[in-house]
């Protein structure tokens, strides 16, 4: 080592290429610093987007109701963010509608429904939201609802309800499919 640092001293060339030397590699490790900082910011952004995508990500449920005093099926969210319905299909196999109401029959009596939903398309529905797609439920003191309520059942067995939706940066996720069959058990 004191032969360098003599050598340094008596030759001023060496000194100025030495010195030269230590000023690239010096601007090369900074070069490197400042790349590998690069990358480390690309990926942080990258895996920050991804945990924002999948925080508000909805999760498509259609749920049945089967009660002696009661029918019910609703589309629910039970994702953590908005659900952008594109389509709601009800199907017999062979022909769909765009509601489960364009399937069912007149009830008897002029009864009415108590809730239903017609088409749904581009409907936003918030994070544990509902959308009630038809109910049908006993009024105080009301006869013959034994009668409508299995007609019901009888026309919601053979449905299959299909769920088209996108979450808020419209990725497009896997449809929720459920068949009625529930209703058909108690005919």
């Amino acid at each position: 080592m004191d032969k360098l640092i003599a050598l340094l001293q008596s030759d001023s060339n060496a000194a100025n290429a030495f010195g030269a030397l230590a000023s690239a590699a010096a601007a090369a490790l900074a070069l490197l610093v400042s790349c590998v900082s690069v990358w480390i910011s690309v990926w942080a952004v990258r895996s920050q987007r991804r945990h924002n995508e999948l925080s508000v990500r909805p999760l498509a449920e259609v749920t049945v109701a089967d009660y002696e005093n009661s029918l019910r099926v609703k589309l629910r969210n039970n994702g953590a963010g908005p659900m952008i319905v594109l389509a709601v299909t009800v199907s017999d196999g062979h022909n769909a509608q765009e509601a489960v109401i364009d399937w069912m029959p007149a009830l008897p009596g002029n009864r009415a429904w108590n809730n239903f939903s017609h088409a749904l398309r581009r409907r936003t529905l918030q994070a544990g939201a509902e959308i009630i797609l038809l109910e049908l439920t006993e009024g105080e003191d009301e006869k013959g609802f034994e009668a409508c309520r299995d007609q019901v059942r009888a026309a919601l067995a053979p449905l299959t309800v299909n769920v088209e939706y996108t979450d808020i940066y419209e990725t497009v996720m896997q449809p929720c499919r459920k068949p009625l069959s529930w209703f058909g058990r108690n005919l």
